[in-house]
Protein backbone atom coordinates (compact mmCIF):
# COMPACT_ATOMS: atom_id res chain seq x y z
CA UNK A 1 0.00 0.00 0.00
CA UNK A 2 1.40 3.36 -1.15
CA UNK A 3 0.70 6.22 1.79
CA UNK A 4 0.93 9.78 -0.03
CA UNK A 5 2.89 11.93 2.61
CA UNK A 6 0.22 14.66 2.11
CA UNK A 7 -2.47 14.98 5.41
CA UNK A 8 -5.29 12.60 4.49
CA UNK A 9 -8.93 14.64 4.45
CA UNK A 10 -10.86 14.82 7.81
CA UNK A 11 -13.97 14.37 7.89
CA UNK A 12 -17.35 13.10 9.52
CA UNK A 13 -18.11 9.31 9.02
CA UNK A 14 -20.11 8.46 6.04
CA UNK A 15 -22.21 4.96 5.64
CA UNK A 16 -19.99 4.13 2.77
CA UNK A 17 -16.72 4.34 4.57
CA UNK A 18 -18.02 1.69 7.10
CA UNK A 19 -16.12 -1.08 5.36
CA UNK A 20 -12.79 0.68 5.10
CA UNK A 21 -13.13 1.44 9.02
CA UNK A 22 -13.24 -2.32 9.81
CA UNK A 23 -10.80 -3.33 7.86
CA UNK A 24 -8.58 -0.69 8.92
CA UNK A 25 -9.12 -1.81 12.42
CA UNK A 26 -8.27 -5.42 11.32
CA UNK A 27 -4.99 -4.05 10.00
CA UNK A 28 -4.10 -2.47 13.48
CA UNK A 29 -5.37 -4.76 16.35
CA UNK A 30 -6.13 -8.02 14.18
CA UNK A 31 -8.87 -9.85 15.21
CA UNK A 32 -9.05 -9.19 18.94
CA UNK A 33 -9.92 -5.95 19.64
CA UNK A 34 -12.39 -5.77 22.90
CA UNK A 35 -14.81 -4.07 20.99
CA UNK A 36 -15.71 -6.57 18.46
CA UNK A 37 -18.43 -4.04 16.87
CA UNK A 38 -15.50 -2.40 14.75
CA UNK A 39 -15.62 -6.07 12.53
CA UNK A 40 -19.00 -5.18 11.44
CA UNK A 41 -19.21 -2.66 9.17
CA UNK A 42 -23.47 -2.70 9.78
CA UNK A 43 -22.60 -1.93 13.00
CA UNK A 44 -20.53 1.01 12.85
CA UNK A 45 -23.29 2.41 10.08
CA UNK A 46 -25.81 1.34 12.53
CA UNK A 47 -24.42 3.19 15.63
CA UNK A 48 -23.04 6.62 13.72
CA UNK A 49 -26.66 6.48 12.72
CA UNK A 50 -27.99 6.69 15.79
CA UNK A 51 -25.55 9.11 17.54
CA UNK A 52 -24.07 6.52 19.97
CA UNK A 53 -21.07 7.25 18.18
CA UNK A 54 -20.21 9.76 16.08
CA UNK A 55 -17.14 9.25 14.05
CA UNK A 56 -14.58 10.76 11.95
CA UNK A 57 -12.49 9.55 9.46
CA UNK A 58 -9.05 10.06 7.60
CA UNK A 59 -9.45 9.56 3.89
CA UNK A 60 -6.55 9.59 1.28
CA UNK A 61 -7.54 8.18 -2.66
CA UNK A 62 -10.57 6.54 -1.36
CA UNK A 63 -8.82 4.66 1.39
CA UNK A 64 -9.49 5.06 5.21
CA UNK A 65 -6.37 5.71 6.65
CA UNK A 66 -7.85 7.01 10.34
CA UNK A 67 -11.04 6.44 12.07
CA UNK A 68 -12.12 8.21 15.94
CA UNK A 69 -15.31 8.55 17.55
CA UNK A 70 -16.83 10.63 20.03
CA UNK A 71 -18.55 7.60 22.02
CA UNK A 72 -21.78 8.57 23.73
CA UNK A 73 -22.36 7.86 27.24
CA UNK A 74 -25.92 7.35 28.12
CA UNK A 75 -25.44 7.66 31.93
CA UNK A 76 -23.85 11.40 31.28
CA UNK A 77 -25.20 12.89 28.31
CA UNK A 78 -23.27 16.09 28.52
CA UNK A 79 -19.86 13.73 28.06
CA UNK A 80 -18.45 11.45 25.66
CA UNK A 81 -15.85 9.34 24.92
CA UNK A 82 -13.12 10.10 22.75
CA UNK A 83 -12.52 6.47 21.27
CA UNK A 84 -11.93 4.02 18.92
CA UNK A 85 -8.54 5.68 17.42
CA UNK A 86 -6.58 3.50 14.76
CA UNK A 87 -4.38 4.81 12.54
CA UNK A 88 -2.96 2.74 9.32
CA UNK A 89 0.74 1.53 9.80
CA UNK A 90 2.22 2.95 7.00
CA UNK A 91 0.69 6.04 7.71
CA UNK A 92 1.68 7.01 11.28
CA UNK A 93 4.07 9.82 12.07
CA UNK A 94 1.91 12.37 10.01
CA UNK A 95 -0.29 13.73 13.23
CA UNK A 96 -3.41 11.64 11.91
CA UNK A 97 -4.22 10.81 15.23
CA UNK A 98 -4.10 14.32 16.48
CA UNK A 99 -5.97 15.61 13.55
CA UNK A 100 -8.78 13.19 13.89
CA UNK A 101 -8.98 14.44 17.74
CA UNK A 102 -8.62 18.05 17.11
CA UNK A 103 -11.93 17.50 14.69
CA UNK A 104 -13.45 15.77 16.91
CA UNK A 105 -12.95 18.27 19.90
CA UNK A 106 -14.50 21.01 17.67
CA UNK A 107 -17.14 19.26 17.43
CA UNK A 108 -17.61 18.26 20.58
CA UNK A 109 -17.93 21.79 21.21
CA UNK A 110 -20.46 22.89 18.52
CA UNK A 111 -22.69 19.89 20.02
CA UNK A 112 -22.76 21.56 23.27
CA UNK A 113 -21.24 18.81 25.34
CA UNK A 114 -19.18 19.88 29.05
CA UNK A 115 -16.80 16.86 29.00
CA UNK A 116 -14.23 14.78 26.98
CA UNK A 117 -12.86 11.73 28.22
CA UNK A 118 -10.05 9.35 26.82
CA UNK A 119 -8.77 6.31 28.12
CA UNK A 120 -4.72 5.91 27.74
CA UNK A 121 -3.64 2.50 28.14
CA UNK A 122 -0.61 2.47 30.33
CA UNK A 123 1.63 0.33 28.59
CA UNK A 124 1.52 2.63 25.26
CA UNK A 125 3.26 5.58 25.36
CA UNK A 126 1.82 7.09 22.03
CA UNK A 127 -1.77 7.18 23.47
CA UNK A 128 -0.61 9.35 26.35
CA UNK A 129 0.96 11.81 24.42
CA UNK A 130 -2.01 12.12 22.08
CA UNK A 131 -3.83 13.07 25.11
CA UNK A 132 -1.79 15.38 26.69
CA UNK A 133 -1.16 16.65 23.39
CA UNK A 134 -4.78 17.55 22.72
CA UNK A 135 -4.96 19.43 26.33
CA UNK A 136 -6.50 16.44 28.28
CA UNK A 137 -5.78 16.05 32.49
CA UNK A 138 -5.54 12.99 34.30
CA UNK A 139 -8.14 12.40 36.53
CA UNK A 140 -7.95 8.70 37.33
CA UNK A 141 -6.64 5.48 37.16
CA UNK A 142 -8.18 2.14 35.47
CA UNK A 143 -6.43 -0.91 36.99
CA UNK A 144 -6.50 -3.75 35.01
CA UNK A 145 -9.47 -2.03 32.64
CA UNK A 146 -9.30 -4.66 29.77
CA UNK A 147 -7.84 -7.36 27.67
CA UNK A 148 -4.96 -6.43 25.21
CA UNK A 149 -5.52 -7.17 21.96
CA UNK A 150 -1.94 -7.81 21.60
CA UNK A 151 -1.59 -10.19 24.84
CA UNK A 152 -4.86 -11.94 25.89
CA UNK A 153 -3.12 -13.24 29.25
CA UNK A 154 -2.51 -9.48 30.56
CA UNK A 155 -5.08 -7.28 31.03
CA UNK A 156 -4.15 -2.94 30.45
CA UNK A 157 -4.76 -0.89 32.78
CA UNK A 158 -5.81 2.76 31.96
CA UNK A 159 -5.01 6.46 32.57
CA UNK A 160 -8.47 7.98 32.17
CA UNK A 161 -7.90 11.72 30.53
CA UNK A 162 -10.34 14.72 30.74
CA UNK A 163 -11.37 17.70 28.65
CA UNK A 164 -13.65 20.30 30.03
CA UNK A 165 -15.46 22.32 27.40
CA UNK A 166 -17.45 23.89 30.08
CA UNK A 167 -17.13 24.47 33.56
CA UNK A 168 -16.73 20.84 35.81
CA UNK A 169 -15.52 21.89 39.02
CA UNK A 170 -15.32 19.30 42.12
CA UNK A 171 -17.14 19.85 45.19
CA UNK A 172 -15.61 21.07 48.41
CA UNK A 173 -15.43 18.70 50.91
CA UNK A 174 -12.99 17.31 53.46
CA UNK A 175 -11.51 14.73 51.33
CA UNK A 176 -8.89 12.55 52.94
CA UNK A 177 -5.54 13.68 54.10
CA UNK A 178 -3.63 11.07 51.98
CA UNK A 179 -5.10 12.75 49.01
CA UNK A 180 -4.78 15.78 49.28
CA UNK A 181 -1.65 16.37 47.59
CA UNK A 182 -3.00 14.45 44.50
CA UNK A 183 -6.14 16.26 44.38
CA UNK A 184 -5.00 19.25 44.99
CA UNK A 185 -3.40 19.27 40.90
CA UNK A 186 -7.16 18.79 39.56
CA UNK A 187 -8.41 20.65 41.45
CA UNK A 188 -6.44 23.95 40.05
CA UNK A 189 -7.61 22.59 36.84
CA UNK A 190 -10.94 21.84 37.02
CA UNK A 191 -12.13 24.51 40.13
CA UNK A 192 -13.63 24.00 43.02
CA UNK A 193 -17.63 24.98 44.14
CA UNK A 194 -20.09 24.20 47.28
CA UNK A 195 -21.16 20.79 47.10
CA UNK A 196 -24.73 20.94 45.11
CA UNK A 197 -27.68 19.46 46.60
CA UNK A 198 -28.20 16.22 45.58
CA UNK A 199 -30.36 15.34 42.39
CA UNK A 200 -33.36 13.09 43.59
CA UNK A 201 -32.15 9.75 41.24
CA UNK A 202 -34.74 6.60 41.58
CA UNK A 203 -32.25 3.99 40.90
CA UNK A 204 -29.76 3.77 44.51
CA UNK A 205 -27.61 0.67 43.48
CA UNK A 206 -26.81 -0.75 40.15
CA UNK A 207 -24.20 -3.48 38.82
CA UNK A 208 -23.22 -4.33 35.70
CA UNK A 209 -20.17 -7.33 34.59
CA UNK A 210 -17.41 -6.67 31.59
CA UNK A 211 -15.53 -9.34 31.11
CA UNK A 212 -13.90 -9.70 34.22
CA UNK A 213 -15.04 -6.22 35.76
CA UNK A 214 -17.89 -6.06 38.48
CA UNK A 215 -18.88 -1.95 38.09
CA UNK A 216 -21.47 -1.06 40.91
CA UNK A 217 -22.69 2.59 41.22
CA UNK A 218 -23.79 3.60 43.92
CA UNK A 219 -26.50 7.15 44.27
CA UNK A 220 -27.96 6.91 47.66
CA UNK A 221 -24.65 5.75 49.62
CA UNK A 222 -26.55 4.83 52.84
CA UNK A 223 -24.33 2.69 55.58
CA UNK A 224 -26.27 -0.97 54.82
CA UNK A 225 -25.93 -0.13 51.19
CA UNK A 226 -22.01 0.32 50.78
CA UNK A 227 -21.63 -2.59 53.02
CA UNK A 228 -23.45 -4.60 50.96
CA UNK A 229 -20.93 -3.73 48.38
CA UNK A 230 -18.41 -4.51 50.47
CA UNK A 231 -19.65 -7.96 50.47
CA UNK A 232 -19.34 -8.72 47.00
CA UNK A 233 -17.09 -12.11 46.08
CA UNK A 234 -13.26 -11.21 47.47
CA UNK A 235 -11.66 -12.62 44.47
CA UNK A 236 -13.58 -10.47 41.57
CA UNK A 237 -12.03 -7.17 40.70
CA UNK A 238 -14.36 -4.09 41.46
CA UNK A 239 -15.01 -0.86 40.69
CA UNK A 240 -17.12 0.92 42.62
CA UNK A 241 -18.50 4.68 41.56
CA UNK A 242 -19.89 6.64 44.34
CA UNK A 243 -21.85 10.24 42.93
CA UNK A 244 -20.46 12.62 45.41
CA UNK A 245 -22.64 14.03 48.07
CA UNK A 246 -22.70 14.49 51.50
CA UNK A 247 -22.48 11.25 52.47
CA UNK A 248 -19.93 10.21 50.35
CA UNK A 249 -17.15 10.67 53.00
CA UNK A 250 -18.45 8.27 55.09
CA UNK A 251 -18.65 5.40 52.01
CA UNK A 252 -15.11 5.90 50.99
CA UNK A 253 -14.16 5.12 54.83
CA UNK A 254 -16.52 2.05 54.74
CA UNK A 255 -15.21 1.18 51.48
CA UNK A 256 -11.52 1.37 52.44
CA UNK A 257 -12.09 -0.66 55.17
CA UNK A 258 -13.15 -3.25 53.07
CA UNK A 259 -9.95 -3.13 50.92
CA UNK A 260 -10.80 -0.44 48.40
CA UNK A 261 -8.66 1.99 46.92
CA UNK A 262 -9.66 5.07 45.46
CA UNK A 263 -7.66 5.68 42.35
CA UNK A 264 -9.44 9.08 41.36
CA UNK A 265 -13.06 10.75 39.90
CA UNK A 266 -14.77 10.28 36.87
CA UNK A 267 -17.44 12.42 35.28
CA UNK A 268 -20.64 12.09 36.35
CA UNK A 269 -24.49 13.19 35.56
CA UNK A 270 -25.20 16.94 35.47
CA UNK A 271 -21.69 18.00 35.78
CA UNK A 272 -21.01 15.98 38.63
CA UNK A 273 -18.05 13.65 39.79
CA UNK A 274 -17.62 10.69 40.89
CA UNK A 275 -15.28 8.61 43.66
CA UNK A 276 -13.63 5.99 41.78
CA UNK A 277 -12.53 2.89 44.65
CA UNK A 278 -11.24 -0.44 43.28
CA UNK A 279 -10.50 -3.17 44.69
CA UNK A 280 -8.92 -6.99 43.75
CA UNK A 281 -6.59 -5.63 41.00
CA UNK A 282 -2.95 -6.56 40.63
CA UNK A 283 0.22 -5.43 42.08
CA UNK A 284 1.71 -4.96 38.96
CA UNK A 285 4.09 -1.81 38.09
CA UNK A 286 3.06 -0.14 35.48
CA UNK A 287 5.13 2.79 32.27
CA UNK A 288 3.52 5.87 33.72
CA UNK A 289 4.41 8.92 32.43
CA UNK A 290 2.26 11.40 34.07
CA UNK A 291 3.29 11.60 37.62
CA UNK A 292 -0.37 11.85 39.09
CA UNK A 293 -1.51 8.35 37.16
CA UNK A 294 1.73 7.27 39.20
CA UNK A 295 0.69 8.59 42.97
CA UNK A 296 -2.84 7.41 42.63
CA UNK A 297 -1.04 4.03 40.92
CA UNK A 298 0.93 3.98 44.29
CA UNK A 299 -1.92 4.40 46.10
CA UNK A 300 -3.86 1.31 44.95
CA UNK A 301 -0.81 -0.53 45.23
CA UNK A 302 -0.48 0.37 49.17
CA UNK A 303 -4.10 -0.74 49.60
CA UNK A 304 -2.90 -4.16 47.97
CA UNK A 305 -0.67 -4.26 50.63
CA UNK A 306 -2.59 -3.57 53.20
CA UNK A 307 -5.62 -6.23 52.40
Amino acid sequence: MNINPVMPLIRLFREEDSTGVSALFRVVYGEDYVYPEVYLPTMLSRYNAARHWYSAVAIQDGQVLGHATLWRNGRCPSSAELALIAVHPQARGQGIATALGRYLCDQAKEMGLGILTIKQVSSHNHSQRLAQNLGFHTTGLLPDYVTSPFDQARPESIVLGCLPLQRWPFPELHWPVNWQTWLTSVTQIFGQEPLKPAVPIDTGISIASHGGRLEVWIETQTTERVKEVTELPAHKLIYVKLSVGEETLHAVQILQQAGFACTGFVPGHHHRWEVLLVRGHSRKELALSCQFAHNLHQQSLFACAER
